[in-house]
């Protein structure tokens, strides 16, 4: 899944994209998303690879494509107070992103 939205230059480009594709519904996830910068997640070599929306496999690395991140951030409804347990989190980007919002 993924590339339903075109590469961004930056991490702020690649949520413009998910917002103007209605990937990002709400503030607080446009909010979260805008705060962690998906670069952080990717080893270096790959990181021109961090504002398409791509998933992405390196060994035992994984990120799912961002619109995916971004259905799944809509769809859990977070809010302070709530708990949340991310098995099997990958490289824990989905994981800081609902923290953030707990």
């Amino acid at each position: 899944m993924g590339g339903a939205v075109s590469a961004g230059e930056d991490n702020d480009d690649l949520v413009d994209n998910l917002l103007e594709a209605d990937y990002i519904k709400t503030a607080c996830v446009e909010r979260v998303f805008r705060s962690v910068d998906r670069a952080h997640y990717f080893t270096p070599e790959f990181r021109d690879n961090a504002y398409k929306d791509l998933a992405w496999k390196n060994g035992n690395l994984h990120l799912s494509a961002p619109c995916i991140y971004s259905e799944v951030m809509e769809s859990l409804q977070l809010a302070s107070g709530l708990s949340f347990l991310n098995l099997g989190s990958g490289t824990g980007y989905l994981s800081t992103m609902a923290g953030l919002i707990l």
